[in-house]
């Protein structure tokens, strides 16, 4: 004979599954992917640089299917390089200013069918180019980025806390290559 206790929990379980079930994917939040303020102890990004930066392009994003999985849409990362530049005082502060655009190219999510922890892996080509048009940074940057069980019992938020933090994790390493490389 079943107990309240028992019969209650396995309510509660199964709940929690259709739950699961029933939740829409949405699309990564562009200020969950955004740098906040440069580390401590960070190396300073090179002079010419600075207040001369601008994110002209990015490309290879998808949107999301709410029925489907999170993904991470090219308005959205350009939103989030482009808050991420502003905090690290890099970004041109007029469009004339700007002596370094970038281009990004999404090249795809590496994504989890299923899981407990969820990691995702984004595979961005970062692209700076100087004030003659060349190249002068030229970056593929693979980032793993894992979210855990205990930060949302719901899996298409946690894909999506994925998605997020691996394409904020990318940005730093590719702040950090920024600041290991001089300009012409």
């Amino acid at each position: 004979m079943k107990t309240k206790l028992e019969t209650t929990a396995k309510f509660l379980v199964m709940a929690t599954m259709l739950g699961g079930l029933a939740a829409c994917a949405s699309a990564a939040d562009p200020q969950a992917m955004t740098l906040s303020a440069p580390a401590a102890g960070a190396a300073p990004f090179p002079q010419p640089l600075q207040h001369a930066m601008c994110v002209r392009a990015v490309t290879g994003g998808e949107a999301t299917n709410p029925l489907w999985v999170s993904k991470v849409d090219n308005v959205g990362f350009k939103s989030a390089l482009s808050s991420s530049l502003d905090g690290a005082d890099l970004s041109a502060r007029t469009p004339d200013a700007c002596h370094f655009p970038i281009d990004v190219n999404l090249l795809g999510l590496s994504q989890p069918m299923m899981g407990i922890d969820l990691t995702v892996t984004s595979h961005v080509n970062y692209k700076v180019y100087d004030a003659s048009g060349a190249a002068f940074l030229l970056e593929t940057i693979d980032t793993p980025y894992t979210a855990k069980f205990g930060d949302s019992l719901i899996a298409v938020e946690r894909l999506k806390m994925a998605n997020e933090g691996s394409i904020r994790e990318s940005i730093h390493s590719f702040f950090d290559k920024l600041r290991a490389t001089t300009p012409k």
